[in-house]
């Protein structure tokens, strides 16, 4: 057998063989791939589900607000007023966990959009108390953009809360 009659019976086959199992491998692939990708929503979902450090958290806020005498029990789902705004603005503890309070609801915003949180956990937990939040915290928000200068703080949290509000989820 010379290489004219290898080149043209057996090179072909060998080439088939080889692009099959890369088709295989490529399929196999995108197979684990989805399936990792159903494991890590799975994953994540089931992460926003405990409220254990949310709830501390917000008993802080709380408590914050109680000590500065806004915003105090029983729960009125009302906007800052502007006064309200100014005293935790002056109050170094109040501002920072107003903050951190509201980056937690920006993490969970930003993972909703990005797709790590399941949309039904998402819109059976989360949904209500994003409302409720930006509805009162909605000022808070606009003054801290003019004071830090930066109009996408804190976006993807109103953004959501927005389509919820809108009755788009």
């Amino acid at each position: 057998m010379d290489l004219k009659v290898f080149n043209e019976l057996y090179v072909p086959l060998i080439d088939l063989f080889i692009s099959g199992l890369g088709l295989i491998s490529l399929i196999f692939l995108i197979k684990q791939y989805k399936n990792d990708n159903h494991w890590k929503k799975l994953e994540s979902s089931y992460n926003f589900i405990g409220i254990g450090d949310e709830l501390h958290l917000q008993e802080r806020v709380y408590d914050a607000y109680h000590r500065l005498g806004i915003y105090s029990f029983p729960e009125v789902c009302k906007p800052l007023s502007a006064e309200d705004i100014n005293l935790i603005s002056c109050d170094r503890e109040a501002t920072l966990l107003t903050n951190m309070f509201l980056n937690h609801l920006q993490n969970l915003c930003t993972a909703y959009l990005f797709g790590l949180v399941n949309e039904h956990v998402f819109n059976s937990i989360h949904a209500n108390r994003i409302c409720w939040w930006h509805t009162v915290l909605k000022p808070y928000i606009d003054k801290r953009k003019e004071d830090y200068k930066s109009p996408k703080i804190w976006n993807d949290f109103e953004k959501i809360a927005y389509k919820i509000q809108g009755g788009q989820t």
